[in-house]
């Protein structure tokens, strides 16, 4: 008995020391690393007229659209989540861009560094802390071939939120803010979208995301993004699905409660058998109440810019 105590606890250490190293070594790069995800269409497939767009930086050139309305009411930067692009599915953009056409909104929206078609800096996600040049850079572009002054909102979805968040903190001027199930708490989000992504418990990546959020010096403590959002004194229209697995509801809850400039929009239940979830696997309902409730993401978001552009 007494050997096979001493195994047991030999490989108990053994498997502990291995968790350790892997999370200290391997995993945190692995957290944050993303790859090209090359955009294959564009708004055109949905009977849009868009222009190529390039979106000069200090060190960078970023692609995107412009999808101008023909009558337009109020323009828009849209931004995508990790590891997406401008066509992301999960979101639906696409069809996004429609419905946003279709309420008289003009749209600017680009690939992200490290992103679609867009140059690789350093393959890294940085959950805002250096994406937010990206937006403040959008809108310069937008200020440059403005027509007519017009009401201007900023759309993030899940790290696009917290991009937005950030850029807004940095000097980014917008009249209204769209935060689609944001990512308000890089740790939490970090574990969870591992969790999502291998199958495996959330708490074996909790040292990694705390390693990450160290080396990579993504956003924490004074420049966390729901501790951002809880100062920023513009209207913030906050739509988040309840039932999200990786940018989690309570965070969301707790930014309304904090900020009463925060209108947070509860997505209709969504099933998780329901077909505008077939491809989305572990991802579940996250970035989905356009998929799924387009009407109802609809009527919220033209509430909202309606209610925003009437007070200026």
């Amino acid at each position: 008995m007494g050997s096979v105590r001493k195994r047991l606890f030999f490989a108990l250490v053994l498997g502990f020391t291995i968790w350790v190293l892997a999370s200290l070594i391997l995993l945190p790069p692995l957290i944050v690393a993303t790859s090209p995800n090359p955009v294959d269409e564009d708004p055109s497939s949905r009977g849009l007229a868009f222009e190529n767009i390039l979106i000069n930086g200090e060190d960078l050139t970023l692609q995107g659209w412009w999808i101008p309305a023909a009558n337009p009411i109020a323009e828009l930067i849209f931004v995508h989540g990790a590891g997406s692009n401008r066509v992301s599915r999960y979101i639906g953009s696409l069809d996004f861009y429609r419905t946003l056409h279709q309420l008289g909104v003009s749209i600017v929206t680009i690939d992200l560094r490290n992103h679609g078609n867009s140059p690789m800096t350093d393959g890294q996600l940085r959950m805002g802390s250096v994406e937010w040049q990206d937006l403040i850079h959008s809108a310069r572009w937008l200020d440059a071939h403005q027509t007519q002054q017009l009401p201007r909102f900023a759309l993030g979805a899940s790290m696009g939120g917290s991009i937005v968040i950030r850029a807004l903190r940095e000097g980014l001027r917008v009249d209204g803010a769209i935060l689609l199930d944001p990512q308000l708490d890089i740790y939490d989000s970090l574990v969870e979208g591992a969790e999502v992504s291998t199958g495996l418990p959330a708490s074996l990546f909790s040292l990694a995301a705390q390693v990450a959020i160290w080396r990579y010096d993504l956003p924490a403590d004074e420049n966390a993004p729901l501790t951002l959002a809880s100062t920023l004194r513009i209207p913030i229209l906050l739509i988040q699905d309840w039932d999200d697995p990786v940018t989690r509801s309570p965070f969301a809850q707790s930014l309304a409660q904090a900020n009463p400039q925060v209108l947070l929009a509860r997505v209709p239940a969504i099933p998780p058998n329901a077909a505008c979830l077939e491809y989305k696997g572990a991802w579940g309902s996250h970035v989905a109440a356009h998929p799924c409730h387009p009407e109802w993401t609809r009527a919220t978001i033209e509430r909202f810019i309606r209610t925003v552009s009437a007070a200026l």
